[in-house]
């Protein structure tokens, strides 16, 4: 049954569902180690998004006793959840998307001193380093076969972990660049003048290295 108006986050639900039972904590703990990286917003619907599921019928929830007065909600991937994803696997893929506050700081950086960018390239770095090591610790946890919380799925878990390593080393690598870059701005606004020749062969390298991989956006 076609599942289109789906979004990404109920893919990922389905997807964790798909390997055994969990409870909504359970999910929402899956999704915080690292999956919020990968699934824009992920993080703010990981405990609203299983509901959803269960009302297409694409998840079951039934209530379990902790051993105190408390009970916890359980989510099971039903048939058509399992079609659902099965189907959704088989489709093009969309393009990646990114959201980068840091980023779009760096973008309008004339609009504040130069020190507010060399503080905003700082924590970037910062940040990069703390999430790189996420998925470094990921990836010793899932090393030992059958070990973590998807044994089955190491080999392409593994592919994963190298590329978001890879993601966040190279914000890393890019951020030291650029305080170099702008270790002598005096400024963030005469650069375009001051700085003209570099900006030049910066941008021309650009071009040349890559120039021929696609159509010009602007």
């Amino acid at each position: 049954m076609p599942q289109g108006d789906l979004n990404t986050m109920s893919y990922a639900i389905l997807g964790i569902l798909a390997a055994r039972d969990w409870s909504a904590y359970e999910v929402a703990e899956q999704i915080g180690r690292g999956m919020s990286e990968i699934v824009p917003r992920a993080d703010r619907q990981r405990y609203n998004a299983p509901k959803k599921l269960v009302e297409r019928g694409l998840v079951t929830a039934r209530t379990e006793p902790t051993g105190t007065k408390r009970s916890r909600t359980i989510y099971s991937i039903t048939p058509e959840g399992r079609a659902a994803i099965t189907e959704w696997m088989a489709t093009e893929t969309k393009a990646s998307t990114m959201e980068f506050e840091g980023l779009l700081r760096v973008c309008v950086a004339d609009l504040g001193s130069v020190d507010d960018l060399r503080n905003t390239l700082r924590t970037i770095r910062a940040q990069a380093e703390m999430k790189r090591q996420v998925f470094v610790a990921n990836a010793r946890l899932i090393k030992t076969p059958g070990a973590g919380s998807f044994p089955g799925r190491q080999h392409v878990l593994a592919m994963s972990a190298k590329f978001m390593v890879g993601h966040f080393t190279h914000i890393i690598s890019w951020v030291d660049w650029m305080l170099t870059e702008v270790e002598d701005w005096p400024d963030t606004v005469t650069p375009v003048e001051t700085h003209a020749d570099r900006i030049q062969a910066i941008l021309d390298g650009i071009i040349e290295e890559y120039g021929d991989s696609g159509p010009a956006q602007e």
